[in-house]
């Protein structure tokens, strides 16, 4: 198993928000969590990449415990994360926003995520390659983060 995530408690101050939330995901699986607004699905993902803390449990991501972890050694180790609320970087042309994508000391196999790969699957982005990133609709932005995350090759892409 790529990702699992057993029993987690989350809490917001004394509000219990996760109640013993167990998932997991292989390699080349697509999981869905589903539900009303409010019941967790945000912030299982948030507690999967470290921008909560769980309270107990446990989230093993190839075979270590990241659970309580900060976000940037989560995302070092190969977890993307797709904010619901974009967070694209406004002044920064799309093509400077990819390349805010890549992890430093990345080296590309020819098999992962470039810029040209990304223009092919989003060529609306190719289109806009030197606008702001604050000069983009709200669908060009979401395409942007997306591609964003995919130029880090994550291993498992979260996606709020």
């Amino acid at each position: 198993m790529l990702l699992e995530v057993k029993e987690l408690n989350t809490f917001y101050d004394q509000s219990h928000i996760l109640q013993g939330v167990s998932l997991g995901v292989d390699r080349g699986e697509i999981v869905c969590l589903l539900g009303r607004n409010g019941v967790g699905k945000s912030t299982t993902l948030k507690s999967i990449i470290g921008l909560v803390t769980p309270r107990s449990g446990e989230i093993i991501f190839k075979s270590q415990n990241v659970a309580g972890l900060p976000p940037y050694t989560i995302a070092k180790m190969g977890v993307g994360y797709v904010p619901e609320d974009r967070r694209i970087f406004p002044t920064l042309s799309v093509r400077e926003n990819l390349i805010m994508g890549i992890k430093p000391g990345q080296k590309s196999n020819g098999d992962g995520w470039s810029i040209e790969k990304v223009y092919k699957y989003f060529p609306m982005l190719e289109k806009r390659d030197n606008q702001r990133g604050a000069h983009l609709s709200g669908g060009e932005q979401q395409m942007l983060t997306i591609a964003r995350t995919l130029m880090g090759n994550p291993d498992v892409i979260l996606v709020d």
